[in-house]
């Protein structure tokens, strides 16, 4: 029974219910996708105001395919559950290590999907996801199962990766080292996930250029953008490869399959007007913690090294990605950029963030940043952490 309670043991659990969600929100996305022709076989037919059609009894009501939706209302309970199961972890590995789990990436991480679990129960209920039927809800069903999806790839690598833990050194054990991190991670998944709202709309605004081009011609940014975006995630590893080129290709087929049975993505126009709206609610859940990590970094590091901005690397890279979402907010109130374009910014500023918590330590500038405590091949210097020297008294 102890085992059970490991950290390893309890990311392995997590990992597989991130799994087995994914799978059933795919399941139910494709379900909802399919409806329209479930329901010209029965006797008559209504449409949705999201543009679907589902089968209407003798008497003219409405009747949802009932095990469909009980499998599509659990989605919000698995994710539930994995939030519990990743938190139970951490909780683990705090009495494992005996301080905040939050030193090593395979500590980091999946303090961060605890909170990408807790950012989407969070947000299914903000973006009123629970109320949507027919194709929209396979929309929403897909949206969820990209969330899941990423969250499966992130704690497949992590338990790649070294478990040794070691003592905080000094200049960690601070109060501002759970907050500052804990703040992070929230802004970092909640914002990942509105990178994969933005990517996923881009997905089928794309294809449905391509299969209807006449009626619903693309625009230049989408033309080029979508592909683009693809080829520059398909490098970012496995999590890249199936979010990325995975998620254009698995669209494309479900779009292909949603007009063949007849809707003729009919039901994207609701999603479309809404898309701005969608992914603004995700950044306004996500920002104020982004800007939190950034502020209490100044604060710590005027604790820890007598100075509040040192343009460390690390420090430079963090600005540079919570500038992405400064210049968002500026050209949405400013500019008016509103829809794709603004939605674009959100795509990129995912991929910067990405830079900045997984791809930094493997950037030359990384080596002689002060921020790698994280690489267990690296003995902190305690001693330039330490303020500067006061000048002796003449």
């Amino acid at each position: 029974m102890e085992n059970f309670f490991e950290y390893r043991r309890l990311l392995e659990m997590t990992k597989f219910a991130a799994m087995a969600s994914t799978l059933v929100a795919f399941l139910t996305s494709v379900g909802w996708f399919l409806l329209p022709r479930l329901a010209r076989r029965n006797s008559g037919v209504a449409t949705t105001p999201e543009g679907a059609q589902i089968s209407v009894s003798s008497a003219g009501e409405p009747r949802e395919p009932g095990m469909l939706l009980l499998f599509s209302r659990l989605l919000p309970w698995l994710a539930g559950l994995c939030f519990v199961l990743n938190l139970t972890a951490q909780t683990a590995r705090f009495f494992e290590v005996m301080h905040w789990p939050a030193q090593t990436m395979y500590e980091v991480i999946p303090l961060g999907t605890t909170a990408g679990f807790l950012s989407c129960l969070v947000l299914y209920f903000v973006l009123g996801l629970q109320r949507t039927r027919g194709a929209a809800r396979g929309f929403s069903d897909l949206f969820l199962a990209v969330i899941f999806l990423g969250a499966w790839l992130t704690l497949v690598s992590v338990l790649k990766l070294d478990p040794t833990g070691r003592a905080l050194p000094p200049a960690l054990q601070s109060y501002w080292f759970s907050t500052h991190i804990t703040a992070y991670m929230f802004g970092y998944f909640t914002l990942f996930i509105a990178t994969a709202a933005a990517w996923l709309l881009f997905c089928f605004k794309f294809w449905r250029g391509v299969l209807d081009g006449q009626n619903h011609p693309m625009s230049s940014l989408t033309k080029w953008g979508v592909p683009s975006f693809a080829l520059i995630s398909a490098p970012f590893g496995p999590m890249g490869l199936g979010l990325g080129p995975g998620l254009l290709l698995v669209t494309g087929v479900i779009a292909a399959l949603s007009k063949r049975v007849g809707s003729h993505l009919a039901w994207f126009d609701r999603w479309e007007q809404g898309s701005d709206r969608f992914t603004w609610l995700i950044f306004v859940v996500g920002f104020p913690f982004l800007t939190a990590g950034l502020i209490q970094g100044g604060l710590w590091a005027q604790e820890a090294w007598a100075l509040y901005w040192g343009w460390d690397s690390k420090e430079v890279s963090a600005l540079i990605s919570w500038l992405f979402y400064v210049i968002y907010l500026h050209l949405r109130y400013v500019a008016g950029w509103r829809g794709e374009k603004g939605m674009w910014i959100l795509a990129f500023g995912g991929l910067s963030i990405y830079i900045t918590f997984q791809l930094f330590g493997y950037l030359p500038a990384s080596q002689s940043s002060l921020h790698r405590y994280t690489d267990m091949s690296v003995v902190p210097a305690e001693g330039m952490m330490a303020p500067p020297p006061e000048a002796p008294v003449q």
